[in-house]
């Protein structure tokens, strides 16, 4: 490669997540995915680096063999460079160190198995690189890996002189970087192809290599991209000037790597791409960062001081959604579990197939929010909170023992003590110092988590759907960095947020019987709030679960005293209220018990309470004198019965939460909050005694 040359690694990054729906992928393989790969296979001169995300390989291998078998071919004839990376795209660097190079390695032999080929590179999911990962990517065989150029501009280099690749180590571990260009990535391939090949005379002469690897999805799947990219002939365009440019050379990684000694040394800092840190920011600071982006657009050279701008830590989604938290240090701790085991009893077949679906459960579009970031999409929560209860049935069973256990722990790392229960049927959370609060009812033999609600927050982009319009957008073609439009008109009045987190068993006593609840946020004017305060507690085995009594803590005096003791016994979660009058005069009010449940769709068929009209659990209404009801999920097998003694009022409505994706902001079902309230009239010293149970089982 002489210096007169440009050498361009051009490459693309196909994923799709554990949960997504086989229609989305069957759309993203007939539009991207495939036609992408028949224009390689139509052009050998062609050469470019390509990573498919091991769960899109399997897909792929089963629903779609000849693209799977087209994809090997390209390999064979050394047309494209594989890349490895975390099977299941999980954030490597928040994994437990045996998970990372598993995960790796899983990937690596895969691709050895079924294409002949031993990757050297890797693609590191959302570019999430922290300082500590050059050691294990060393160790599981990774020679270079690719991340964004604004990693390199946050260590003050200029990001129009990065070129070629970059040494950097941890403990001597040496691996080799390659800065992806922001720049070419907004241009590809939504710009003139003339566009991209100006950006790319400008570099030559001035680096040796310039390198761009971005979403696959990009080249046919995101809206409007289809026909920009092969209908109207984008991508044959970008093929034939490529080829067409006598100083400029298309290369795999590789053989930068093998040809050109390195460009320097660096060592970067916690980052990912520019988009993720804005994203991970709390609301109010990621509207400040993007006022301060637009005030220094503004100055002469602005854009090359917004380069040193740079938003959160990855980490810090963990923070902004507890439920997100939750799910991560339950993988954490089965993480543990699984390896301990298999340190003991290597090779068992049981461990095995547990630490693979621990691996699906690592899978990383469940962990954050953005524009691609799932935890908003009910069902990639639900295909990585299912992988983990398969995983912990998994390992019960082939550790054997009893039919239950329990523990008390901070198991969260939140500085508070939770209670882990486990039976044959059911993983529950229970909080005692969020007054006994419920925040997971995993059903095993579905495997299901019925308590799977995200709660309603404030998020940076809300104020622009208060201004945006109402007319659903059209089919142009954007980028995600252009601003979103509605899907549908009226999202602004969706717009509320809850003061707590969406969990079961949250009780509050109201005086005075007159005004209907709200089953969404009825706890204004709540005279006793228990879940908000700390409760002591003491568990005990009763037959096939456990037992736990909680009490308040030194609180201040209510209206009425309240012991509640919590049952988790076979596939049945009960609650049993004790109230008594503590006040002279008596009391006279309501007792009202919330649960946040949800099974796998609000207002699709086969999904309903079983009331009459029969009416979807995405909808809302209230009735007297009940004792029971009922959820429903055809689609899956799965019944959820909540019954109650005395009858009570029941109230629901569904919880929806606005978000925002590729397509647009988006409205989305995350589940349903079902209210019980008990009319209450004590005299002074007077008892009464409630109780409710949630049994979850086959339909």
């Amino acid at each position: 490669m002489g210096r007169e040359r440009l050498c361009f690694c051009f490459g693309v990054h196909d994923h799709q997540p554990i949960g997504n729906f086989d229609h989305v992928l069957v759309d993203a393989t007939e539009r991207a995915y495939r036609p992408f790969l028949d224009r390689l296979h139509a052009r050998p001169e062609v050469r470019l680096s390509v990573h498919c995300t091991g769960s899109l390989l399997e897909w792929l291998r089963a629903h779609a063999p000849g693209s799977f078998d087209l994809l090997g071919a390209l390999a064979a004839r050394g047309q494209v460079e594989l890349l490895t990376g975390g099977f299941y795209e999980p954030i490597l660097a928040t994994l437990p160190d045996p998970d990372k190079r598993g995960q790796i390695e899983r990937l690596s032999a895969f691709l050895k198995t079924h294409f002949g080929v031993r990757p050297r590179g890797m693609w590191l999911a959302e570019r999430v690189w922290e300082p500590h990962l050059p050691r294990i990517l060393a160790d599981a065989g990774v020679e270079y890996v690719l991340l964004d150029d604004s990693h390199f501009a946050q260590t003050g280099l200029d990001v129009d002189a990065l070129g070629g690749y970059y040494l950097t180590e941890e403990q001597g571990a040496v691996v080799r970087v390659f800065p992806i260009s922001q720049r070419l990535r907004y241009l590809i391939p939504f710009a003139e192809v003339e566009a991209v090949l100006e950006h790319l005379a400008e570099r030559r002469g001035r680096v040796p290599a310039v390198t761009m690897v971005d979403d696959g999805e990009k080249f046919g799947a995101w809206p409007g991209t289809h026909a920009h990219v092969f209908e109207k002939g984008w991508l044959d365009r970008f093929f034939d000037r490529l080829l067409a440019t006598e100083w400029l050379e298309l290369a795999t990684l590789g053989e930068v790597c093998d040809r050109m000694p390195a460009t320097g040394r660096v060592y970067l800092p916690t980052a990912s791409y520019r988009e993720m840190g804005e994203w991970a920011l709390p609301p109010d600071a990621g509207q400040l960062l993007e006022r301060a982006k637009h005030a220094l657009a503004a100055l002469p050279d602005g854009e090359r001081f917004t380069a040193l701008l740079r938003g959160g830590f990855w980490r810090s989604f963990l923070v902004k959604y507890p439920e997100v938290a939750d799910t991560y240090w339950k993988m954490l701790r089965l993480s543990r579990e699984v390896h301990a085991a298999l340190a003991a009893t290597p090779g068992d077949a049981r461990l095995l197939a547990a630490r693979e679906a621990l691996w699906r459960g690592q899978a990383n579009d469940a962990y954050w929010h953005g524009v691609f970031g799932g935890c908003y999409l009910p069902h990639l929560r639900r295909a990585v909170k299912s992988a983990l209860l398969d995983c912990e049935r998994r390992l019960a069973e082939a550790q054997g023992g009893s039919d239950s256990a329990w523990s008390s722990e901070d198991g969260n790392g939140d500085g508070r003590r939770e209670v882990f229960v486990r039976t044959r049927a059911l993983a529950v959370t229970l909080n005692p110092e969020l007054g006994g609060a419920v925040t997971e009812i995993g059903y095993l033999p579905a495997p299901l988590d019925v308590a799977d609600v995200l709660a309603r927050r404030p998020e940076a982009y809300h104020d622009q759907v208060r201004v945006a319009s109402r007319s659903p957008e059209g089919t142009q073609v954007r980028t995600i960095h252009d601003a979103p439009a509605p899907k549908v008109a009226g999202l602004e009045t969706s717009l509320a947020y809850d003061e707590l987190r969406r969990a079961s068993l949250l009780e509050a006593w109201f005086d005075g019987p007159e005004t209907p609840l709200d089953p969404l946020a009825p706890w204004e004017g709540a005279r006793l709030r228990l879940f908000g305060e700390r409760l002591d507690c003491a568990g005990r085995a009763v037959e096939g679960g456990v037992a736990v009594s909680l009490m308040r803590a030194g609180a201040a005096p209510g209206p009425v005293g309240v012991e509640k003791l919590v049952t988790v016994a076979g596939a049945s979660l009960g609650a049993r209220y004790r109230l008594r009058s503590v006040e002279s005069g008596g009391v006279n009010g309501r007792f009202a018990v919330q649960w946040n449940l949800a099974l796998t769709a609000g207002d699709a068929e086969g999904r309903y309470l079983t009331l009459p009209d029969r009416p979807s659990l995405g909808s809302a209404g209230r009735a007297r004198g009940l004792t029971s009801v009922s959820l429903v999920d055809e689609w899956i097998g799965v019944t959820a019965c909540l019954a109650w003694r005395p009858a009570a009022e029941l109230a629901w409505a569904p919880v929806q939460t606005v978000s925002v994706s590729e397509a647009g902001f988006e409205r989305i079902y995350q589940g349903t909050a079902f209210l019980l309230a008990w009319p209450v009239a004590l005299a002074p010293g007077e008892g009464l005694e409630l109780s409710v149970e949630l049994t979850v089982g086959p339909r």
